[in-house]
């Protein structure tokens, strides 16, 4: 779980930093970071990864929530590359809604998964 926080810190850091300072090259690596390390974290749970077995048993919608997330990865980074800064703050700001609610939720499954055992 420590893993999925710091990649949504990642990414928390990227978005703040280009809200404020625009959508810089830095806070892009940032962003970048955090959903690679995601997305790295999501493909070793349905790899079955013993440590990460908490995200196959969490709710359906949650997993839809971080699926749907990393996938409007794709149009952010379209848009970004478009020069449409306000559509990629938008997508960005859907991004970081989607994925805080999933983020709560898992957290919520591997802590009630790590008390009962």
């Amino acid at each position: 779980m420590t893993l999925f926080i710091l990649a949504f810190v990642l990414y928390l850091v990227g978005f703040i930093g280009a809200l404020i300072e625009g959508a810089g090259e830095v806070w892009l690596w940032f962003l970048a970071l955090g959903i690679v390390l995601d997305f790295t974290l999501i493909l070793l749970a349905y790899l079955d990864s013993a440590r990460l077995r908490f995200v196959r048993e969490s709710a359906s919608w949650t997993k839809i929530c971080h699926i749907l997330a990393l996938i409007l990865t794709v149009p952010a980074a379209y848009w970004r590359l478009k020069a449409e800064i306000s559509w990629f703050f938008l997508l960005l700001g859907l991004i970081l809604i989607l994925w805080s609610c999933s983020i709560f939720n898992l957290y919520k499954t591997w802590r009630r998964k790590s008390q009962n055992e």
